[in-house]
């Protein structure tokens, strides 16, 4: 095993669903020491906790991180900082390696202090804070986005390397003030060992499945109209998986729809299930005030299971998929393509759905999947600590 010890780090931590942040390190326990810091953690898988240590500088501290939610424990970030850059400090590593720039303070600090490079993955919704003018809040509002816009602008100046997860962020981060000379697209990739084709796929009624947040932003409603509208002449069921603030409005829409149904929130597990046996997978994600969707590694998911992919042309989620070949990218906000491009995916004969499957199966392997991604990154770690030597 090499000894190299690389330091992962995050504000906080839940798994089930952030497998992103560990997913890497699982995939190079055999080549490098990998270890993960954080002030708030959740991990129930037991998998993850069998297959790299967790950190969580909230255990043992004053903090009564036990008895307070999630959204509580996260707002008690700011009392941790110290003893989560102690804890990295401990662990000596030869890079730490944070996830979100945004509540990224003892990983700057614990690189600074140890000499060693930083590098940075940018996720999304972090690279919006420099790009979100203070007019936009109220008086209290205020002083926390001018401190976020700091964190993250240290963040983006104490980083060696920025890992963007797509080329629409990658453009992003730079308009947010990030050096471009160090910015590389870095696609997070998905596990096609885990998600892969179902034995049998498209018997009986054809399934359209959406996996994600029940919000606004993840295009929830548009789906759920597109759906409603098409059904009529397209017999399908519409499985819509995850949780949010428009799952009554969803479960509102079953009541009233048959061919709805709405599963709440599953784990790894319940994601693969859930798109075995669909005949497509939809994500409409859509601007949302300043954001948009990044990547979608749902997206990927999918197609590694054999299933094509519809998304809306929004951000980076457009790069998770081949148009017209894997898949169909359709105009962002335009429910009546929408509604076309499940049609057309839903008739395909039975010979033209597979060549598509099979397409969308080989799309991920080559291109997006986790061994891709983890050799790349694991490429970045040894340029990182040979540069530093």
């Amino acid at each position: 095993m090499n000894t190299t010890r690389i330091a992962l780090t995050k504000g906080s931590l839940r798994i089930p669903p952030t497998y992103f942040a560990v997913q890497h390190a699982l995939a190079l326990a055999d080549d490098f020491d990998f270890r993960m810091f954080t002030m708030a953690a959740e991990v129930t898988d037991a998998d993850v906790l069998r297959g790299i240590r967790v950190e969580d500088a909230s255990a043992g501290s004053l903090v009564p991180s036990r008895r307070l939610s999630w959204s509580r424990r996260e707002r008690a970030l700011p009392l941790l900082f110290g003893r989560m850059r102690r804890q990295i400090q401990q662990f000596a590593p030869e890079v730490v390696h944070q996830h979100f720039a945004n509540w990224s303070q003892p990983a700057v600090a614990a690189s600074r202090r140890l000499g060693v490079p930083l590098l940075l993955t940018v996720h999304g919704a972090d690279v919006y804070v420099p790009l979100t003018p203070l007019s936009e809040r109220n008086a209290f509002g205020k002083p926390m986005l001018r401190w976020h816009q700091r964190t993250v602008t240290r963040a983006f100046d104490a980083s060696t390397r920025i890992l963007a997860v797509s080329e629409y962020l990658a453009g992003m981060v730079v308009r947010a003030g990030a050096d471009s000379a160090r910015v590389e697209v870095h696609y997070q990739g998905v596990d096609t060992d885990l998600y892969r084709p179902a034995a049998a796929v498209r018997d009986g009624i054809p399934r359209v499945v959406f996996v994600g947040a029940l919000s606004p932003a993840k295009g929830v409603r548009d789906l759920i109209r597109a759906s409603i509208d098409i059904v009529g002449g397209v017999p399908h069921e519409l499985v819509l998986v995850g949780d949010g603030a428009l799952r009554a409005e969803a479960e509102a829409a079953a009541a009233e729809h048959s061919h709805i149904d709405v599963r709440g929130p599953v784990d790894r597990a319940g994601v693969r299930d859930a798109l075995s046996g669909a005949s497509v997978f939809v994500l409409p994600t859509q601007r949302y005030g300043r954001w948009r969707e990044a990547a979608g590694l749902v997206s990927l998911e999918a197609q590694a299971s054999g299933v094509p992919a519809i998304v809306y042309d929004s951000g980076g989620a457009a790069e998770m998929l081949e148009d017209g070949s894997t898949g169909v990218v359709v105009p962002e906000g335009d429910i009546p393509a929408l509604g076309d491009a499940i049609r057309s995916v839903l008739a395909l004969p039975g010979a033209d759905w597979r060549a598509m499957s099979a397409r969308a199966r080989d799309f991920v392997v080559e291109k997006r999947s986790l061994r891709t991604s983890a050799a790349e990154l694991s490429a970045h770690y040894r340029d990182l600590t040979e540069e530093h030597s």
